[in-house]
């Protein structure tokens, strides 16, 4: 019928011009894929929520509250810890302050509040809210009297003034945001360790203090917080968590073939198409993160699988005597309609994801049904080619073994 036709025609892939120029186009598009994979984001790429769409009204209501107030929904906390009653002693809150100030200065900060912001503000009350009052004391009492309105439970500071708080609020909770503001966090940290950062005539309070009271700058909680070290995690596991399912898939195709031509047949075609689908997030601008990762691995793990279908019986053919192009041709007419109506048939059963109200879901359909075809297109074209381009280079010396459970047809 018009299936075995339709195997025929992909037969003529094993030809030994046509697999010349299959591997080559195979090799022009891993080369550009990975090149473009280079750029890929690591977390979110948009303001709001990320799992719903742009117009959803949980992103349009965060957007109007950035935007109208000097506080916002992404909350990154900076927890500087202290001595003991550091909060009524100048030379740690001039640290807290200056450093509240850096940060109000970084790109993408809306707002920045800790207990020097709000003790300043305080002071001036006291004052008849004279503006030239609107700085820290640097008389213990008058300390004292500034933050003592200054509540526990309002997260600036607490009992024992062991740990002063400073909420950093972002724009958004962008990776090109976090990134930027927890590096201007590391680098004030790495700048300035000690609480000694002061300005002018500040002599005294240089004089008065002990360095060896040093105050820990740590990063981070609040939302941003997390998601920052998320990223950070998915930065540095990556990698290894990609070549660890690599080397398992190469070790069990070794060990289940024993050849050293099936395993790069059966891994090449996988690796162009996973950096395929890395450029693929990158023009569709879904970021890896923690839960698009995942996804990701699922797709290698699944799209070998018809590398597999395909070489098992192309094996039990070249244990029959044939050669590789006949091997292949009649693999295809055995188990090519299969292949390719699993691939379909998974691709059309995830894209129906991509109508979902929740973006990542969609953004997740529209990946996966990518990675099936373009997994099985590389199975059909690229590992026949490749297997008819070793056997020229390299010509096999002895008969190929039969694999275990080879029936014939």
């Amino acid at each position: 019928g018009v299936r075995m036709k339709a195997m025929k025609v992909l037969g003529y892939t094993a030809r030994k011009p046509v697999s010349v120029i299959i591997v080559l186009i195979g090799a022009g598009l891993f080369a550009f894929s990975f090149i473009q994979s280079q750029g890929r984001h690591i977390g979110d790429l948009h303001a709001g929520a990320p799992e719903l769409r742009p117009d959803a009204r949980y992103n349009i209501d965060s957007a109007v509250v950035s935007d109208k107030f000097s506080v916002g929904l992404n909350l990154l906390t900076v927890v500087m810890e202290t001595p003991k009653d550091a909060c009524i002693k100048y030379d740690y809150m001039n640290y807290v302050d200056q450093f509240s100030w850096h940060m109000s200065n970084v790109p993408g900060v809306v707002s920045v509040a800790s207990l020097p912001v709000v003790a300043k503000e305080i002071n001036a009350g006291w004052n008849e809210g004279n503006p030239k009052w609107q700085a820290l004391p640097r008389n213990q009492f008058s300390m004292v009297q500034a933050i003592t309105p200054v509540e526990t439970s309002s997260r600036l500071l607490n009992a024992e003034c062991t740990i002063l708080p400073v909420h950093i609020f972002t724009k958004d909770a962008k990776a090109e945001t976090i990134k930027l503001v927890t590096g201007a966090v590391e680098e004030w940290r790495k700048e300035f360790p000690y609480a000694k950062y002061v300005h002018g005539d500040d002599a005294e309070a240089v004089a008065t203090f002990d360095p060896s009271q040093d105050v820990q700058v740590r990063l981070a909680s609040g939302i941003v917080g997390v998601t920052a070290a998320t990223n950070e995690v998915i930065h540095d596991s990556e990698l290894p968590m990609m070549l660890l399912v690599y080397a398992t898939i190469i070790l069990l195709v070794f060990l289940t073939y024993q050849d050293w031509r099936a395993t790069l047949v059966c891994c090449v075609p996988l690796t162009i198409a996973t950096f395929l689908g890395y450029w693929f997030m990158k023009e569709l601008e879904i970021g890896l993160k923690v839960a698009t990762l995942p996804v990701m691995v699922l797709a290698v793990g699944l799209g070998v699988d018809y590398a597999f279908y395909i070489f098992n019986r192309i094996q039990f053919h070249l244990s029959e005597g044939l050669n590789v192009t006949k091997s292949f041709q009649e693999a295809m007419y055995e188990t090519g309609n299969a292949v390719v109506f699993t691939a379909l048939t998974l691709a059309v059963g995830v894209f129906t994801w991509s109508f979902s109200e929740l973006k990542f879901q969609a953004d997740m359909g529209k990946l996966l049904t990518f990675m099936f075809l373009v997994n099985m297109i590389m199975a059909i074209t690229v590992l026949p080619a490749l297997a008819v381009v070793l056997d020229m280079i390299f010509p096999r010396k002895h008969k190929m073994k039969k694999p275990s459970g080879a029936f014939a047809h």
